[in-house]
């Protein structure tokens, strides 16, 4: 297992260098990335101010720079329902959900190797 697990990593950080430019993004940014990912899967996507609150990630003064790198390096955007404008959703763009997919098949390459 161990194997499969370092083989993923390898393959995982050659399609980080080579797919979707996250130098700007450190490990907060990226895990508030995946967390608004997995939320948005679930159907459940997060409002800015639950984001606000993911206090075992960072301070929500970080939590909000966080969020503004990932809307500028194109990875997040603001949704909004007609219902009620004030509130504003984050999700993924079809960048993020196309770089967790060569991912999910990374890891299946990995595990077949």
């Amino acid at each position: 297992m161990k194997q499969i697990y370092l083989r993923y990593l390898v393959l995982a950080e050659a399609l980080r260098k080579s797919s979707i430019d996250l130098s700007g993004i450190d490990d907060v940014g990226k895990k508030l990335l995946e967390i608004i990912a997995i939320r948005s899967a679930q159907g459940q996507p997060l409002v800015v101010t639950q984001t606000m609150e993911l206090s075992d990630i960072a301070s929500p003064a970080t939590i909000h720079r966080r969020i503004a790198v990932l809307l500028k390096a194109g990875l997040i955007q603001v949704m909004q329902t007609e219902q009620n404008q004030k509130i504003k959703f984050l999700v993924p763009t079809q960048m993020s959900i196309d770089y967790f997919d060569k991912l999910g098949k990374l890891m299946t390459s990995a595990i077949r190797s």
